[in-house]
This record gives C-alpha cells, structure tokens and sequence, in this order.
C-alpha cells in the first residue's frame, strides 16, 4: 500500500506540474503584448548605453557650390566597415539643418571593404545612379561628400572607390570620372562661418 501512495503522489505531482507549465504558457502567449511593451523601455535603455561617436558629415551648401561639414552622433561599432556603413547611412538620411542632401534619399549602402593601403571601396545599391539629380555640381559634390565623410572621420581611410552593385562604375551622370579611387579635395570644403 505504501508503494501505491507513493506512486499516486508522483503522479499527483506531476500532473500539478504540467498544469502549472500549461498555466505560464497560455499566461505568456495570452499577455504576450502587454509584456513586449514593458520590456522595450528597459531594451531601449540599453541601446543608450551604447557607446557613440561623433562624426562630422559633409552635405552641400544652399547655394550648392561647396560641401559643408554637419556633426552627427553613430554607434561606435567594433570594426572600421561597420562603423563605414553606420556613417554612410546617416549621410543617406541628410542633413539636420539648413544644408542640402548631396544622396538621393532611395540610396542604400550595401558594404564598405578597407584595405590594409587605406582604400575603401564603398558599395551602393542602383538608386544612386538611377535618382541622382544630375548636373556637374551635384555629382562632385556627391562624390566629395562621401570620400570627406569617410576620409576626414577614420584617418586610416586614404581614398575612396564608388561601386554600385558590386561593380566599379564610369560616372554618376556623365561629369566626373568615378574610374579610379578618389581622394580628398579641400577645395570643396567651406569652413562653417
């Protein structure tokens, strides 16, 4: 008789555990929003936490002959390329005051490689080419504004190479060779006043 208790207790014991399983299961699926909304604040105080760098991006000026430096704040990431993409992202989204984008809006950044000579080859999707504006000013500055975000910022970044899809290209809109690396030029840059 007293193996029978002890066996009507096990069992007893277990069908009380998958009850109270089944219970905080149908629990955390039933309440599932309501605890996804309670747990993003704390998720978010985490990303605050994250450690942020400041950049200064190159847009251009209202009158559209120069590029013109506007600081920003991106995730500080652990290798050069990511940190390249971050920045080149928010060049994407433009400027925050009264300067103008020198990217169309559609234009993504696929990946960024450096190489140990300091050479970033800088890949983007077909939009720069196929929304880009045109105009000779507006494809240097393009192609300024990126190689100065890039070169001004990380040091170790000599020249910049502009592909789109993988590939080098000739040209954004006919007026500036993209054939070859190109490297800073000051005389595009205005100093804020």
């Amino acid at each position: 008789m007293a193996k029978k208790r002890k066996k009507k207790s096990r069992v007893g014991r277990l069908v009380i555990l998958f009850f109270l399983i089944g219970g905080v299961a149908f629990f955390l699926l039933l309440f599932r929003k309501e605890m996804v909304r309670r747990v993003e604040p704390l998720l978010e105080r985490v990303e605050v936490i994250k450690e942020k760098k400041e950049v200064v991006l190159y847009f251009s000026s209202p009158e559209g002959e120069y590029l013109v430096g506007e600081k920003r704040k991106i995730l500080k990431k652990k290798e050069l390329r990511e940190e390249a993409r971050e920045l080149l992202s928010e060049l994407i989204k433009g400027p925050s005051g009264g300067l103008i984008p020198t990217l169309p809006p559609r234009t993504k950044c696929l990946n960024v490689l450096v190489n140990e000579k300091g050479l970033a080859k800088v890949n983007f999707n077909q939009s720069l080419i196929k929304d880009h504006p045109g105009g000779s000013s507006a494809e240097i500055l393009t192609a300024y504004s990126i190689v100065h975000s890039l070169t001004q910022n990380y040091p170790e970044i000599k020249k910049v190479q502009i592909l789109v899809n993988g590939r080098p290209i000739e040209t954004l809109s006919g007026h500036l060779s993209l054939k070859n690396p190109l490297s800073p030029n000051p005389n595009l840059i205005r100093k804020p006043d």
